[in-house]
């Protein structure tokens, strides 16, 4: 796009001059978003262009202060209302969001530090941060954004952004003028950057000797889900405290764990590379990620050539002289620039960084690497029915696929696998239960309930199974309360505030209840129900809560436990910390161990239980009538997908198929909290 047209698109409301400052990171930002057709641009531009006025406003003009104190946006601390206040065309707002935001432009390789928006708020104000700020928001807080583009829905765009319909003229005004304005629009260069999603988690390697396994361990992992522990990769490639003598020794064992992918050894002889061997390493480096597989490369850096991070990244931080190592490349960029690899570097600070393509050819000879040479394998999650068909009832046009006698078996199997996705009985067939969970999905992503299955509804269940986004607010709700007003069976509490009452009537020091319940704002996004449910199981930021006398849940029933004399109760001297999440897979795990325990054992706090059945032992202690616990714990399979977690932690709360547990006399986790509290005679207790 150029500062024409980008004064087009916006209603040429400013001066030429200002367009002229506005475009490079208005066109960086769009790229990053992947507005690459007329359609997410043109969406794109009429949402930020109503959002900001045609690009006047890039801060807010409010001081900030009426922000003071709200933790829903993350402002614990005083003066937080004002310092992030809201910022960029979309009006980033909150410490909260500013933290998020540095952490993923960093991840994205823009920004050099996580923090660096935390540390200088002011900065999103500014044309090229405040953009990027808007890409964040398009892809992060609000994925069903470019869908909705291309299905040209500019209410369910309007929705997802604002909430509501406000403004929607306006923005439809700005729509429409964008459309004609055709492939103008798309951003300058065409940059195409793609990295395959890994854990970053994983990615350092045990030992100083164990990149080879540890890069193989990254590859693997982010194709299959699966963790193969660096020890067992190791001693299948002959890692020794020499490390793994050479690429040949890789190579095979990525084919054992990844069928079909064919990698194959590249050697780089020539140092420096001659210019066909640089081009074949980009070649097959593209290929290999174009097709889903991670290149495992042996590079050697002397002091003089040092990797260098390109695109914003921050360098790594080698050291020590001549440096032998391996690394797993995970993403390549081409436009906008010189071309670069996304390097996972399991030895050395960040641990992730853009490597230019030149120089990369400068640090694999004379060694070699070992990239995928199979095809792409078939994308099973892509829409499997022609344009303008969808699933729908029977009685429905011929476009309706309701998986009667007569229709493709690929569209009844494509069927099956968004049911097997979305939670719901898995037999190809449109019947009510398909047609209800399709509407809870489409509710969520602030479309219309029509209960359908087109492409949107479909990529809504593949990008985010049942259970994350659907079962999340029952979990939620749980916790807190219905519309987080706290849970009339223990008097209007939360169930933090509940175990403080409990602690408090049987006289434990620093078990302190509020006075008085402060409800709890309602969440819409995902991540903030996460968070949400994260904090009243640790405390905000780990650190425990002040009403029960600054521990966790868990140990805050061990407590009680040990207080009434229960053999195997003993909570930790202190509380330690728990580190703060902002993964949403780490978060969810978290959550999950608090629930289980680690690896799904119970605690030792509170007996090697989990927490269901603490509270059964209390109530049996008490002598509540049908509290009987299991005489020994079951360990519970520890999970690697994020929807079976939260199924488990939904479970936990409410039983299995929502109908309490045994244990505690068919009750849910809050109901048997309730009956204990009803035992002890506390007022509103067992409602």
């Amino acid at each position: 796009m150029d500062t024409q047209t980008l004064a087009r698109a916006m209603g040429n409301g400013l001066p030429m001059t200002e367009y002229e400052r506005l475009v490079r990171p208005f066109n960086e930002a769009l790229a990053a978003a992947d507005c690459n057709t007329v359609e997410r641009a043109a969406m794109w531009c009429a949402q930020v262009g109503h959002e900001s006025g045609g690009l006047r406003h890039m801060e807010e003009i409010a001081d900030g202060h009426a922000y003071e104190g709200r933790l829903d946006l993350g402002n614990t601390q005083p003066g937080d209302g004002r310092r992030f206040k809201g910022r960029g065309p979309i009006q980033l707002t909150g410490r909260g969001h500013y933290r998020r935001f540095g952490e993923w432009a960093q991840r994205k390789g823009h920004a050099p530090a996580a923090d660096q928006f935390t540390a200088n708020p002011a900065l999103v104000g500014e044309p090229r941060w405040g953009f990027l700020a808007a890409t964040y928001y398009w892809t992060v807080e609000r994925p069903q954004l470019n869908a909705l583009s291309e299905a040209r829905d500019i209410e369910g765009a309007t929705r997802a952004v604002n909430g509501g319909l406000t403004g929607l003229a306006d923005r439809t005004d700005r729509w429409n003028r964008c459309l004609l304005l055709g492939s103008a629009l798309l951003p300058a260069g065409s940059e195409i950057e793609k990295r395959l999603p890994y854990p970053r988690t994983q990615v350092i390697q045990d030992t100083e000797f164990n990149c080879g396994p540890a890069s193989s361990q990254t590859v693997i992992l982010a194709r299959t889900g699966d963790l193969i522990l660096e020890s067992v990769l190791g001693s299948e490639m002959g890692t020794d405290q020499e490390g793994t003598d050479h690429i040949g020794l890789i190579a095979p064992v990525l084919n054992r764990y990844l069928p079909g992918a064919d990698y194959r050894v590249s050697q780089m002889p020539n140092d420096p590379a001659l210019p066909q061997q640089a081009q074949k390493l980009w070649d097959n480096v593209k290929h290999s990620i174009d097709s889903g597989y991670g290149v495992v490369a042996n590079i050697v850096a002397p002091p003089g050539n040092y990797p260098r991070g390109v695109r914003g990244s921050t360098s790594p931080q080698y050291r020590g002289g001549t440096v032998f190592h391996y690394i797993a490349i995970m993403g390549y960029a081409d436009g906008g620039g010189p071309r670069a690899f996304w390097v996972a570097d399991s030895g050395f600070e960040p641990y992730g960084y853009w490597c230019s393509f030149e120089q990369m050819a400068t640090l694999i000879p004379p060694k070699g690497y070992a990239a995928a040479a199979g095809s792409p394998p078939p994308e099973l999650d892509a829409f499997p029915l022609p344009a303008g068909y969808y699933y729908g009832p029977f009685e429905g046009p011929r476009e309706s696929i309701s998986g009667r006698a007569g229709e493709p078996a690929a569209w009844i199997e494509g069927l099956r696998r968004w049911q097997l996705k979305a939670g719901v009985a898995v037999d190809g067939a449109y019947g009510e239960q398909t047609r209800l969970r399709a509407i809870e999905y489409q509710q969520a992503a602030g479309l219309r309930p029509h209960g359908h299955i087109g492409p949107i509804t479909w990529e809504l269940a593949f990008k985010d199974p049942y259970g994350v986004k659907i079962g999340t607010p029952d979990i939620w709700h749980q916790l807190l309360g219905t519309d987080g007003s706290g849970l009339p069976q223990i008097g209007g509490r939360t169930l933090v505030d509940a175990v403080a009452t409990i602690g408090q009537h049987l006289g434990i020091a620093g078990f302190a209840p509020p006075p008085a319940h402060n409800d709890v704002l309602q969440r819409t996004d995902i991540d903030e129900r996460l968070s949400d449910i994260w904090i009243q199981l640790v405390g905000n930021e780990g650190r425990g809560w002040p009403q029960i006398g600054g521990r966790t849940l868990v140990d805050a029933v061990a407590t009680i436990g040990q207080h009434l004399g229960i053999d195997g109760f003993a909570p930790p001297p202190a509380h330690n910390d728990v580190p703060q999440r902002t993964n949403t897979n780490d978060r969810v795990l978290d959550i999950w161990i608090q629930f289980l325990g680690f690896d799904g054992r119970g605690w030792p706090q509170i007996g090697g239980r989990t927490l269901v059945d603490a509270v059964a032992t209390i109530g049996q202690h008490l002598g509540i009538a049908g509290f009987a616990p299991p005489p020994a714990h079951n360990d519970v399979r520890q999970r690697t997908e994020i929807e079976e977690r939260v199924t488990d932690i939904w479970i936990q709360l409410l039983g299995n198929d929502g109908n309490g547990w045994p244990q505690i006399g068919g009750r849910s986790l809050v109901d048997g909290v309730a009956e204990v509290g009803r035992k002890l005679q506390i007022p509103g207790f067992g409602l």
